[in-house]
């Protein structure tokens, strides 16, 4: 892939905050999700769980240094300025924050704000758990969404999988568990 072609989404920027391994795999198109129960009880779950919201809203954006970001929010209230994103567990959650932060940051860099003039805030969506989890964009939180889009560009020009991290704990349910550690 070159760092021309890409195109930096929400799912993307949880990866790399995973596993930037993980992060490198999913931009060259390897896709083990299709095989994992994981997934597709997540899959589901986004089907089943909060049938009357708005779903699924594309939003686009262009990072400070001109890459094209690209979002695919769960769900949102339009009415009360709240994006959601639904996960079945939290044992990734500060991934899952900062991918919420990412498509906050879209709405950002769009200029898109509640009807009060406030900026949206994002939820974390637990329904297995019975939990929510409210996320905010702070400056701080922008300047490492634009460190991120630097990261994942570089890591878009490498030929080479980053290094195996330690196994942690969340290896053993990643799909691409094989391709570390066989």
């Amino acid at each position: 892939m070159t760092s021309t072609s890409l195109r930096i989404g929400g799912m993307l920027v949880d990866y790399h905050r995973l596993c930037p391994r993980k992060a490198w795999w999913s931009m060259r198109g390897i896709w083990m999700e299709q095989e994992s129960e994981t997934v597709a009880l997540g899959r589901l779950l986004d089907q089943s769980a909060y049938a009357r919201s708005d779903k699924h809203l594309q939003v686009e954006a262009e990072a400070p240094d001109g890459t094209p970001l690209v979002g695919k929010i769960d769900r949102a209230n339009l009415r009360e300025g709240v994006l959601h994103e639904t996960k079945k567990g939290r044992s990734c959650e500060d991934a899952h924050r900062w991918q919420v932060r990412f498509y906050l940051w879209l709405l950002h860099r769009n200029g898109i704000q509640r009807t009060d003039g406030s900026p949206f805030v994002g939820q974390l969506d637990y329904p297995l758990l019975r939990r929510t989890e409210t996320v905010v964009l702070e400056d701080e939180h922008i300047a490492e969404l634009e460190r991120t889009v630097t990261a994942l560009r570089q890591l878009a020009t490498q030929d080479a999988p980053p290094q195996v991290l330690t196994k942690k704990s969340f290896c053993k349910k990643c799909a691409f568990e094989e391709l570390c550690f066989a």
